[in-house]
C-alpha cells in the first residue's frame, strides 16, 4: 500500500505539473523546459532546509495546539544517517524543550520516530532531576502505510535519500504536571 501511495503521488504530481506547465507556456516549445523544472520543484526542499537550518539551528521544536505543547524533531533537521553525537544533541534539545514546555503548559506530548524505551526513561530521569513533579505515560500509535509513505516522500525530497521507515508504530510520550505531590510516577 505504501508503494502504491508513492506511485500515485508521483503520477498526480506529474499531471499537476504538466497542467501548470501547459497553462504557463500556452503549449509552446517552452513546455519541454518548464515541465521538468516544475516537476522537480519538491527536490528544492533540501537546499531550503539547509538555508532554514542556518537561521534556525534548534534541533527540537515545541509547538502549542489545543492547550497542549508538542515537542518533536524540527522539520528542517535531517532524520536519517545521524551520528551518535547528533542523536545526543537532539535528545539534549528535547530535554531542554520539554522542561521549557512544562513551565508554561500542563500537558506536554513528545513524539518522534527516534523515541525508544531507553530514551523515554532518560527523559523521565532528566525531568525528575530537574525537580519537576509529573505523571508520564508512553504508548505507541500505529504508523499507517499512508503516514509511512508521507515520511518516505519527505525524506526523499528533504534529504535526497530513498529510505523506507521500518517502524510499524510511532512512539508517543505524554507528560502531565502534577498539581500536588512530591514524587514522579510513571
Amino acid at each position: 500500500m505504501q508503494q502504491a501511495i508513492i506511485v500515485a503521488y508521483f503520477i498526480i504530481w506529474l499531471g499537476i505539473s504538466a497542467g501548470v506547465s501547459i497553462l504557463y507556456t500556452s503549449g509552446t516549445s517552452w513546455l519541454l523546459l518548464v515541465w521538468p523544472l516544475i516537476f522537480c520543484m519538491p527536490f528544492l526542499l533540501r537546499p531550503l532546509g539547509w538555508l532554514e537550518r542556518q537561521f534556525r539551528p534548534h534541533l527540537s521544536l515545541a509547538s502549542r495546539r489545543k492547550g497542549r505543547a508538542y515537542v518533536h524533531l524540527s522539520p528542517w533537521q535531517p532524520t536519517v544517517r545521524l551520528s551518535a553525537q547528533q542523536i545526543r544533541a537532539f535528545w539534549s534539545s528535547v530535554n531542554r524543550s520539554t522542561c521549557e514546555a512544562l513551565q508554561k503548559n500542563r500537558t506536554v506530548i513528545v513524539s518522534s520516530h527516534l523515541l525508544t524505551t531507553n530514551r523515554a526513561t532518560r527523559l523521565k530521569a532528566h525531568l525528575a532531576e530537574s525537580g519537576r513533579h509529573f505523571r508520564c505515560r508512553a504508548f505507541s500509535v500505529p504508523f499507517t502505510p499512508a503516514a509511512r509513505a508521507v515520511m518516505q516522500l519527505e525524506i526523499l525530497f528533504r534529504q535526497w535519500r530513498w529510505r523506507s521507515p521500518a517502524r510499524k508504530v510511532w512512539p508517543v510520550m505524554v507528560i502531565r504536571k502534577k498539581s500536588s505531590g512530591t514524587g514522579s510516577s510513571t
